[in-house]
C-alpha cells in the first residue's frame, strides 16, 4: 500500500502494524521487518515511497484518525508533535492528549465519534456524561495554561482546514531548507 497510496493514506496501516493486535493475537511488526519486505519487488520510486512511510510510521499513534492527522500535520510543514502527551500539574495527571507542541504550549485532539458511543470507551457512562467529562477535562487542560485545538473526521476531509486551525493556534512550522541555508 505504501508504494501506491498517497503518503497521507499509507500512514495509518503502517502505524497499526507496528503495535500488537491483541484482539487477533498478532505481534507487532518492526520497521526492519517491513523494510526487509521491500526486496526487489518494487521500482526504485516505489521503494523510496515505502521507506519514507516506514520512517514516519509511529506505533504511538492511537487511531486511524490520529495517524491521518499526523500525516497531514507533517505534509503541511508543521513541527512534529509529541504523541500521547501526559498533561501533568502539581495536582496530578489531567490525562493524555493526542498531540502536543511544547514550544507553542498547544495540545491537539482528534475526536472520533467512537469515544462517545462505543461501550468500551464509555465505561458505563452515557454519551452525555462522556461529553461533559471531556469538556471538563478540556477546561482543566486550558486552566493549566495550554491552548487546545480539536478536530474530527470532517475537518480532516476538508482540504486545508486542519492546517488553518493549527496555524491560527500558533503551532510552529519546520524550518525550510532555504531558511536553514540562510542561517549558515
Amino acid at each position: 500500500m505504501a508504494a501506491f497510496l498517497p503518503f497521507t493514506e499509507a500512514i495509518a496501516p503502517l502505524d497499526h502494524v507496528l503495535k500488537p493486535d491483541t484482539a487477533r493475537g498478532l505481534p507487532a511488526l518492526t520497521k526492519a521487518e517491513l523494510e526487509a519486505g521491500i526486496g526487489s519487488n518494487y521500482s526504485t520510486a516505489g521503494a523510496r515511497r515505502i521507506r519514507a512511510v516506514i520512517k514516519f510510521a509511529d506505533p504511538d499513534s492511537g487511531s486511524p484518525g490520529e495517524s491521518l492527522s499526523r500525516a497531514l500535520i507533517h505534509v503541511a510543514g508543521f513541527e512534529a508533535p509529541i504523541l500521547q502527551f501526559n498533561v501533568r500539574t502539581r495536582e496530578g495527571s489531567l490525562g493524555y492528549t493526542d498531540f502536543y507542541w511544547k514550544e507553542a504550549r498547544v495540545v491537539g485532539e482528534f475526536d472520533g465519534v467512537e469515544k462517545y458511543v462505543k461501550t468500551e470507551y464509555l465505561k458505563g457512562r452515557t454519551t452525555a456524561q462522556a461529553v461533559v467529562a471531556e469538556k471538563n477535562r478540556e477546561n482543566r487542560i486550558r486552566a493549566a495554561g495550554l491552548q487546545m485545538v480539536r478536530w474530527d473526521w470532517a475537518a480532516l476531509m476538508e482540504p486545508g482546514r486542519l492546517e488553518a486551525d493549527l496555524a491560527a493556534a500558533g503551532v510552529p512550522r519546520r524550518p525550510t531548507r532555504s531558511s536553514a541555508r540562510g542561517r549558515q
